[in-house]
């Protein structure tokens, strides 16, 4: 809901105290949303909810919380229609009016009114060159002085924009940013055009007031107790954003336990009350089935890569705006999914030992568990290095599909290359299977056979888990490396400083 998502959020970001009722809804009275829409569900691809001009404006909201200095916002209104887009820069503007804020947006077309809202610009033409940086309202003198002034009755940024670009004229980047040069040291900006002045006055927007509650100052010899201990306030307020997000909108999490269950049942269906000790066909077919499983379940994770493409968006949003830290995300993310891993290794598991009758379900079980959570920490690291959930899912497929015949069920390790054997230890998927594979046929004769044509009879499954648990961390370091790396802030100040 908007009140329990801001309330979560607020708690967490203020450092200080929680939102009451009354911060929460003038904060959304300067949003702008409605009595009536404000115990409205959010919702997800999934699930009906929040209109995509509500959600928007709910998503600038939430990156306010933490009252930053500097808000960057990118396109904050593009594909809505004027009033909503409007709407929402009005409200940036009642954040700028703070005397500590700025606001800086990108902007590709706005509107007349939302024109009228703008105190500073900078124009830039199709190839990314500097034409303009300055007030707004001296754009036209700059325009003017270059004889190029603003015809009557026509909307000035229409006409800027007509001028700087190509499909009016012809590539004269290079022109225009001397000219900026030139008019910058020579123009005379005392007085402000007419043109401004009129459209101004016409187009008035009734700004609102954004109160943010402060937050409480820090003495210089706590600060290092209270950096940590604000660390941990935030991750758990992320936590609990997280787990909230999956109660209200769990859309995702009932289609991957959908997917799951009914693959798990048509595989229980098809090997169904195996008995993996009458003969060797039923054994190779028990070892297939164990093959096959352990690899589709893995290779399914990658169907969280949309919610973690959306996710980004707003992860990266809120960093630039220092809100929290990106590996306090990732840390809080990881955590909020354990849940619904460990809802579809139970239900893999519940299925596949009910119908197959598999030996073990305990081990069966945190065996699929670390299994999925490797795929889940895989999934988790190429999405943050691709910009296309998309691409992907193609990563993560072509990934799955290179360690699936590495494990040593289509070739065992004996019979690969020389130069190649050393490639069976890699995939996670090796060490779920051979654990799945020990838990299963060991403990007689006929099973000990299977497990040394598979060249597994040595196998440690207490180990084998340990590795599946090692393996996750390792990926997650990754994960962690990326971030810290890619971290926007980071980028950020690395570009003012050059």
């Amino acid at each position: 809901h908007y009140r329990k998502l801001i309330s979560s959020s607020g708690e967490g970001y203020f450092g200080s105290r929680k939102m009451d009722k009354d911060d929460i809804d003038k904060f959304l009275d300067s949003l702008q949303i409605s009595v009536d829409r404000r115990d409205t569900i959010v919702g997800d691809p999934f699930s009906h909810g929040l209109s995509p001009g509500e959600r928007r404006r709910l998503e600038i909201g939430l990156s306010v919380l933490g009252a930053p200095d500097t808000l960057y916002c990118e396109n904050p209104i593009e594909g809505f229609d004027s009033e909503t887009s409007l709407h929402i820069m009005e409200f940036l503007k009642g954040y700028s009016n703070h005397p500590s804020r700025r606001v800086i947006v990108t902007l590709n077309k706005p509107s007349q009114f939302v024109w009228t809202l703008i105190d500073n610009v900078i124009l830039l033409s199709h190839d990314h060159r500097l034409v303009y940086s300055g007030p707004r309202f001296d754009l036209e003198k700059f325009f003017s002085y270059n004889k190029m002034p603003t015809p009557k009755r026509f909307f000035s940024l229409e006409h800027y924009l007509s001028v700087v670009n190509t499909f009016r004229h012809g590539n004269q980047a290079d022109l225009w940013e001397r000219n900026f040069k030139e008019w910058r040291e020579n123009a005379n900006r005392d007085d402000e055009s007419e043109i401004t002045e009129e459209i101004d006055g016409f187009y008035s927007s009734a700004i609102p007031e954004v109160r943010i509650p402060k937050i409480h100052s820090v003495d210089s010899k706590d600060f290092r107790t209270s950096k940590i201990w604000l660390w941990i306030h935030v991750f758990f307020q992320l936590l609990k954003r997280y787990l909230r997000n999956m109660i209200y909108n769990p859309g995702m999490v009932q289609i991957r336990l959908g997917m799951y269950t009914i693959l798990a049942l048509f595989l229980g269906m098809l090997f169904y009350d195996m008995d993996t000790d009458s003969d060797v066909m039923a054994a190779a077919s028990c070892a297939a089935l164990l093959f096959y499983s352990t690899s589709f379940f893995i290779f399914m994770v990658g169907s969280i890569l949309p919610f973690l493409a959306h996710d980004r968006f707003i992860r990266d949003k809120e960093v630039l705006n220092g809100i929290y830290h990106p590996v306090t995300h990732h840390l809080a993310v990881t955590v909020s999914m354990i849940p619904a891993v460990l809802l579809l290794a139970f239900v893999i598991t519940l299925i596949m030992v009910g119908l197959v009758k598999f030996h073990n379900p305990v081990t069966y079980f945190l065996i699929m568990l670390l299994a999925l959570w490797c795929g889940e920490a895989l999934a988790m690291l190429v999405s943050l290095n691709v910009k296309n959930y998309i691409i992907g899912i193609i990563v993560v497929s072509g990934v799955c599909g290179c360690f699936m015949p590495l494990m040593g069920f289509m070739v065992v390790p004996s019979k690969f290359p020389k130069w190649l054997r050393w490639a069976n230890v890699v995939p996670f998927h090796t060490y779920a299977w051979q654990s799945l594979m020990f838990n299963e046929f060991s403990g007689d004769e006929s099973g000990h056979n299977v497990l040394e044509l598979y060249e597994i009879e040595d196998v440690d499954v207490g180990r084998g888990m340990f590795v599946l648990l090692g393996y996750s961390l390792v990926i997650h370091f990754f994960s962690i490396v990326t971030l810290i790396l890619k971290n926007p802030r980071r980028m950020s100040r690395k570009l003012k400083a050059s």
